[in-house]
């Protein structure tokens, strides 16, 4: 068998893999799963994606802190729990507030921009006319582009297209002062003490049903723990000690003598 036979027998074959493959891909895209996945914009999936990778970071920080925070020797055991309520309620409110706020800017941004930029880029009339005349003058000085034509349509679908990367982008800004500066910077640290103190109570409660012991008792005793000993650190600090006072007069005894 000759090899340019082989050769026009193998590119037959690419050609018409190539145009399955082509035809296969448009069938692909024209469904709705795909314009649900595949927006015509694409800056609306960089929307999402932003929102998703911040809830995604925040989620796993929040089991990551909580657990070390919880288990971290270093801090002092009255005071453990507490660290790991606000680890744990800043996590929970990062991802809830980032998420609803998120997806909320993420649905409205599109409206957001036409009220800031008052609908975008709209040229009028004679600006698209001037545009088209620069766009067809530029084309003539190559010998490659020469022949090719610029209509007012090409000028307007090209506006149009510069407005909806526009719009995308300015979601996705305002998706990152939402999520990152109003709702982590400023909402959470708000909530996230009062809630903590929520969170170290039901550990105590858990902590007391495993040891077999009645949750209300051991709270009080807590509560009381702090007033007995700062009665006894004041007790202590009130009486001199026998020691130290018997040192002082028999040092004053020995100056006596010696004068």
């Amino acid at each position: 068998m000759n090899i340019s036979s082989i050769r026009n027998l193998a590119s037959k074959y690419a050609d018409k893999t190539i145009d399955f493959a082509n035809r296969v891909s448009s069938k692909a895209m024209d469904t709705k799963v795909a314009h649900t996945l595949m927006p015509e914009n694409p800056t609306d999936i960089a929307k999402l994606l932003a929102l998703i990778s911040t809830t995604t970071k925040d989620g796993v920080n929040c089991y990551y802190y909580t657990t070390q925070s919880y288990n971290n020797k270093r801090i002092p055991e009255d005071k453990r729990k507490f660290v790991a309520g606000i680890d744990l309620a800043n996590g929970i409110l990062n991802v809830i507030t980032q998420l609803t706020l998120g997806l909320c800017i993420n649905k409205w941004s599109d409206k957001l921009y036409d009220r800031v930029f008052k609908g975008g880029f709209t040229p009028s009339a004679a600006k698209i006319k001037t545009y088209t005349d620069k766009v067809n003058a530029f084309l003539k000085k190559s010998e490659l582009t020469e022949n090719l034509i610029c209509s007012s349509k090409n000028v307007k679908d090209a506006i149009n297209k510069t407005n909806k990367i526009a719009r995308g982008g300015f979601g996705v800004i305002a998706v990152l002062i939402v999520t990152q500066i109003i709702a982590k910077r400023m909402i959470v640290p708000f909530l996230s003490t009062p809630l903590a103190g929520v969170f170290k109570k039901q550990l105590d409660k858990r902590e007391a049903k495993k040891k077999g012991l009645n949750p209300e008792e051991t709270q009080t005793q807590n509560v009381n723990k702090p007033q007995q000993n700062n009665a006894a650190a004041a007790q202590t600090q009130s009486v001199i000690p026998q020691s130290d006072s018997a040192r002082e007069t028999f040092k004053g005894f020995e100056q006596f003598l010696k004068k």
